[in-house]
């Protein structure tokens, strides 16, 4: 007999969470009656093997990935980096060399990591067979040259000035294991990988920030967002991931049930491009055509801000005091009309990993029709078709934004083709560019005041550059709302909050406690 998805998500929990034995005990996974395993649950597909920390391009890999092997730093709920695994990373006055110092951290195998494992661990990183998530942002790092200093110090070489490599060093993807193996993690994270029992990952009793309450963490996959929810409510799940605002304001008031709701945690963008829209007063156009305030209501339940055209509202080096764009018909209408495009027909994309495109795209067709832009709603293109010109939806997750503007910057722009593609899992979209740049060069404006942030050691001329940059891209994207990941958990489960993704205490559960 075949299970169905909401099935096996609930079989898989059932058998855990509620019996409270650890699944696999018979293939050497740890066996503690009286503390029951935490059960959570992510969008995706399974099965799931061994958890790669420098192979995260999924919420599920990343949450794995961060349990078993911390990295150097983290990122704060602002996006600004912090000491994690070191207990201090500095540059020196030209910006070249870093000095990285290691707390006091016992691995899952007894012993500390070394300054051997990080340079091992970086190095499989920019390895091109291992496929790393983050290897672009360590492309500059010399590992010929970084060395280790003493038996807790290592010191990182880079080919050029970068005042802004710790947020590299925070990066998803960058944790550190013993040898820098990744088939067979030994990190120093609060829980350990056991062979065998690939669902689960098991309590670190040595670690560096206290033993965790839960003696296992089970993480489940399920693509339908209503399973996720369903399983939760009924209890066969204690963490659920990425639920729609729909289901939140469901579970919103619900006893035996709360959520856990992160401002500012995704920004949605309609990306204008270069193709239909390559006339400026279109663009304009469009951004004075859609009613934020309206499509936030509707279709964000209220659980989210109207954008104000920029990425990263609440974040580190945003520019302050923006407001909203007021929708503007007549405005909209008289600029349609003035660039002889009334009438026009403009493809409109659906965003193929944001199912909230889907019914946002219907409001908008309604919106721009009465400026005079004949919308029509098509299905995502194939990664390997020539893009057609259009309007597309974006859903970018909070990171850093120097890091989200590398991204723009560095992307070839085709015309009718978004700046920052999509990896699939938020890291790295973004809006359109527009602009200066050749068609392969991406964004040559937005890269040079990069690299002036890069260069600079006083931290108000980084900001100032940064905040320039973002302001070349607010003519090309048009940022309708900011809004929250929401994370619905089980009344009885503590120790989680809120947390803006990949940061620091996102679907971190070293703390987490049933009961």
């Amino acid at each position: 007999m075949q299970l169905s998805r909401r099935s096996f998500l609930r079989a898989a929990g059932a058998s855990a969470a509620l019996a409270g034995i650890p699944a696999l005990a018979a293939c050497g996974a740890p066996a503690d009656a009286a503390s029951p395993r935490l059960v959570t649950s992510f969008a995706g597909t399974g099965p799931l093997g061994a958890p790669d920390p420098h192979r995260v391009w999924r919420p599920v890999d990343r949450a794995r990935a961060a349990a078993v092997a911390d990295t150097l730093l983290v990122w704060d709920q602002d996006m600004t980096p912090r000491p994690h695994l070191a207990a201090s990373a500095a540059p020196d006055r030209t910006g070249t060399r870093w000095r990285i110092r290691l707390r006091d951290a016992v691995a899952h195998d007894g012993r500390p990591l070394a300054p051997a494992d990080v340079l091992a661990s970086l190095r499989r990183v920019l390895d091109p067979a291992t496929g790393a998530t983050a290897a672009p942002l360590l492309a500059h790092l010399d590992l010929t040259a970084s060395r280790a200093v003493s038996a807790t110090e290592v010191e990182l070489v880079l080919g050029r000035p970068d005042f802004l490599f710790a947020l590299a060093l925070a990066a998803p993807g960058t944790g550190i294991v013993r040898g820098g193996r990744g088939d067979v993690p030994v990190g120093t994270g609060a829980f350990r990988f056991l062979p065998g029992s690939p669902d689960a990952l098991y309590r670190h009793d040595g670690h560096w920030a206290g033993r965790p309450p839960a003696h296992a963490v089970e993480f489940l996959v399920d693509d339908d967002e209503e399973n996720r929810y369903q399983s939760l409510v009924d209890g066969y799940v204690h963490w659920a991931h990425d639920l729609f605002p729909h289901s939140a304001r469901r579970l919103l008031g619900r006893t035996g049930t709360t959520v856990l709701s992160a401002p500012g945690s995704v920004t949605r963008f309609l990306d204008t491009g270069p193709g239909p829209l390559a006339d400026p007063r279109l663009r304009e156009a469009v951004r004075l055509g859609i009613d934020r305030v309206e499509l936030v209501r509707q279709i964000l339940l209220d659980l989210a801000q109207p954008g104000d055209d920029l990425f990263g509202a609440g974040l580190a080096h945003h520019p302050d005091g923006l407001a909203p764009v007021v929708r503007d018909v007549a405005r909209a209408r008289e600029l349609v009309v003035a660039a002889g495009a009334d009438g026009a027909r403009v493809p409109l994309f659906f965003d193929p990993f944001d199912p909230m495109s889907r019914p946002t795209a219907d409001l908008v067709v309604e919106q721009l029709a009465a400026v005079g832009l004949r919308c029509e709603p098509r299905e995502p293109e194939p990664p390997d078709v020539e893009p057609t010109p259009g309007i597309r939806f974006r859903r970018a997750a909070a990171q850093p934004i120097p890091l989200y503007l590398q991204a723009v910057a560095a992307a070839p722009r085709v015309p009718g083709d978004d700046a920052a593609g999509d990896t699939g899992d938020d890291t790295a979209a973004g809006p359109g560019t527009g602009g200066s740049g050749d068609a392969a060069g991406g964004r040559t404006d937005v890269r040079a005041l990069l690299d002036v942030a890069a260069r600079a050691p006083d931290e108000a001329r980084r900001s100032d550059a940064l905040r320039r940059a973002q302001l070349l891209l607010r003519e090309d994207a048009t940022a309708w709302s900011v809004g929250d990941e929401h994370v619905g958990v089980t009344a009885d489960l503590s120790g989680v909050g809120p947390a803006r993704p990949d940061t620091g205490t996102w679907a971190r559960f070293h703390r987490a406690r049933l009961g």
